[in-house]
């Protein structure tokens, strides 16, 4: 598993998302969603302190930390996923198979 973040969408996190200093973006899973890497699932994301679950992956990219707790790995597991803007200036994902 991966995770890549662009520098477009780390820019729109941080102007659309208010973050304090002990805080980071979490990567989830939700039901439902237009983008599923495992059917019937999707990614999500939400701003949460980093000690408020037990984190399995964490990374920082351009000063903005992000994080997913252990419990969501399995969603992410044998997958790459990218996070992008797509025309409309709105959050994308994109996936591709680990190798």
């Amino acid at each position: 598993m991966n995770l890549e973040i662009t520098d477009k969408a780390v820019e729109w996190f941080k102007n659309e998302l208010e973050f304090n200093e002990d805080q980071a973006l979490r990567i989830f899973v939700r039901y439902g969603g237009e983008f599923q890497l495992k059917q019937g699932f999707s990614p999500a994301f939400t701003v949460e302190p980093l000690n408020s679950s037990e984190v399995g992956f964490k990374d920082e990219k351009d000063n903005l930390p992000f994080f997913i707790d252990e419990k969501d790995l399995w969603y992410f597991e044998d997958n790459d996923l990218l996070i992008d803007l797509n025309d409309n200036e709105e959050i994308k994902y994109e996936a591709k198979t680990s190798k």
